[in-house]
């Protein structure tokens, strides 16, 4: 994810991580990894790199030490415990190391690029069709629920209906706001897969032109409009078309009851709202900025659901 100017999370080089990490890279590999090339963009402080070795073998690694944020190691370990069930959808997982404080994922590279930024909407439509394509699968055992997955960002508005903070029209409509995000765990039951973290900075362009959907920590099952309802601010923020003509391009988007839609942009909405106003995580500068920009966007979309003034 990137802040709607340019504010991106500076990531570290490959050959910057500790030497016991990069052996267990290799070791995990069975080769040594003799060039490297990073990805940019995306909310976590660590390392992200396509890697090769000394025959052309390629592979793509994340690492990251908990001492620079916390959250982000976590995130690694959570990903590292759902790829194996994601045979299929997701990268696969070659090897995992975690010493305590680094956790580094070795995963197979996709061959392809970033979709291009500001969106381009052949591309944009690439990535709708991957996340139509997630949603058929039914989720495997041992993934959450979405309710569970998002649970520690859920209830955004009535939070700030508690502490304060919520301004211009939202605040007028708070009482609702916070009734609307209260149906979210009915509304977004499902079966399928959902990916829950769907940007440009989380997919890769194959060369035949669809999309593969990458960094899986947040897999779910769900309601298919989750992941749709998810990247329509960012969308926006980087050149795609509003929310509603986003959902129109697929079949979910179209299919998606108005009532649970409602309930699950509130919730969304408001966990923007709500988490731009905290202070700015260790290691991720511009985070709050940009969940500051996608309310701006979610609250308005909000707002034309409701058809209130």
């Amino acid at each position: 994810g990137r802040a709607p100017d340019d504010g991106r999370v500076s990531r570290p080089p490959y050959e910057e991580l500790p030497p016991h990490v990069r052996a267990a890279v290799d070791a995990a590999l069975g080769w040594p990894v003799v060039r490297a090339a990073s990805e940019h963009g995306g909310w976590s402080p660590g390392v992200a790199a396509r890697v090769w070795g000394p025959s052309g073998q390629a592979a793509f690694v994340k690492a990251v030490s908990g001492a620079v944020n916390a959250h982000s190691a976590a995130l690694h370990r959570r990903e590292a415990a759902v790829t194996p069930a994601l045979r299929g959808v997701a990268p696969a997982l070659l090897g995992v190391h975690d010493d305590g404080t680094w956790v580094a994922l070795v995963l197979e590279q996709v061959p392809g690029r970033p979709p291009a930024q500001p969106w381009v909407p052949a591309e944009l439509d690439a990535v709708l069709r991957a996340v139509e394509r997630v949603a058929e699968h039914p989720a495997p055992p041992g993934v959450p629920d979405a309710v569970d997955a998002l649970d520690g960002d859920l209830g955004g508005w009535a939070v700030l209906a508690e502490r304060g903070g919520a301004t211009g029209w939202a605040g007028r409509a708070l009482d609702r706001l916070v009734a609307l995000e209260a149906g979210f765990a009915e509304a977004s039951a499902g079966d399928g897969l959902l990916h829950l973290d769907v940007r440009d900075d989380n997919a890769v362009l194959r060369p035949d032109g669809e999309a593969v959907l990458v960094d899986w920590p947040w897999a779910a099952r769900g309601a298919a409009v989750l992941d749709l309802v998810a990247l329509a601010p960012s969308a926006a923020l980087r050149g795609g078309p509003p929310p509603e003509e986003l959902l129109a391009r697929t079949r979910a988007g179209r299919d998606a009851d108005p009532d649970a839609l409602r309930a699950v942009v509130a919730a969304f909405a408001g966990c923007f709202v709500e988490r731009s106003l905290q202070p700015e995580p260790p290691g991720l500068p511009g985070l709050r900025a940009f969940q500051a920009a996608q309310g701006e966007v979610a609250v308005p979309w909000l707002r034309r659901l409701l058809g209130t003034k």
